[in-house]
């Protein structure tokens, strides 16, 4: 059974691998499929934003202009984690679901910037707005994963097509998880965040397992052989965040090394990893990854 490994060894192992496979001369991966939010998102902030009459800061100056000299709707200035692992796998980079026009063959990208894992009625219920005094917007990873089913039927034609194709693809769902604490902080304490955790990475893992059978579709019946799932940040290092909770926080909440907050992190990761530790156990012959941004240094923030 393959071992969860961090995003450290994904990331030497991508710049320690040829991008082409030595026998065949083609790449390792033939595409990339990715879910989550602004960390992974290549341009579907833009489009989303539109829909809800949200100004969006990333089609303005200085976003883009450090690498791509416009602005792409990504939430930087540069390329992102997936665009470098896009690169050095001798792939384009991933184009984003909502904002691209042509071929969906080599990848598609349905993060959107401030999606959540849990769906929006679950913020509904408990009367938590987003930064934007909305809701958060109808991106979850569930209606992510919505769009994926719409956009499979023009990627191949047999069942056997489909194997070979996702067969050959790299899959990421995530990072999820920092929208959902960020916009629940607004009128949570430390410890009532900390108490939604398990509501979240329940959500992760029912997108993949259960609500949409997602580790069935893409391992079991449709051959998908790598997926990456990645954990939160520290956000607890975060200026918002700590000083949102300056005067509210003991010394023992913050960590010794950092300073920073350690709130809802370890926990979200540590359940995290223990869910993909038991779908690695049922899928033998996939590798599902556990991505680490910040390794064992940050372990307990």
């Amino acid at each position: 059974m393959h071992k969860l490994v961090s995003v450290a060894l994904l990331v030497f192992v991508s710049w320690s691998t040829p991008a082409v496979s030595s026998r065949s001369g083609v790449p390792c991966y033939q595409s990339i499929f990715s879910f989550g939010d602004s960390f992974a998102d290549t341009g579907n902030n833009p489009v989303v934003f539109e829909w809800y009459s949200i100004f969006d800061p990333v089609t303005r100056p200085p976003y883009g202009t450090s690498f791509f000299g416009r602005h792409t709707g990504r939430n930087g200035d540069g390329r992102l984690i997936i665009d470098f692992i896009a690169e050095n796998l001798g792939l384009p980079y991933v184009p984003p679901n909502l904002a691209h026009n042509g071929s969906f063959r080599r990848g598609a990208n349905f993060a959107v910037g401030a999606a959540t894992a849990v769906d929006a009625g679950f913020f509904h219920e408990r009367g938590i707005p987003s930064a934007t005094s909305k809701f958060p917007l109808n991106t979850s990873l569930g209606v992510q994963l919505e769009w994926f089913e719409s956009l499979k039927p023009s990627l191949y034609r047999t069942t056997r097509e489909c194997k070979k194709f996702f067969g050959r693809s790299l899959f990421f769902v995530g990072e999820f998880g920092v929208n959902d604490y960020h916009m629940s902080f607004q009128q949570r304490t430390v410890q009532e965040v900390r108490s939604l955790v398990p509501d979240v990475v329940a959500s992760i893992s029912k997108a993949i397992e259960v609500r949409y059978v997602l580790h069935q579709r893409l391992i079991t019946m449709h051959g998908a052989r790598s997926l990456v799932v990645p954990g939160v940040i520290p956000s607890g290092c975060s200026p918002p965040i700590l000083t949102r909770f300056a005067d509210a926080s003991p010394p023992s909440a913050y960590d010794s090394r950092t300073g920073c907050l350690k709130a809802y992190i370890r926990l979200h990761n540590s359940l995290l990893q223990a869910e993909l530790a038991k779908l690695q156990a049922k899928h033998w012959n996939a590798r599902i990854i556990y991505a680490d941004f910040f390794g064992p240094i940050m372990d307990m923030v």
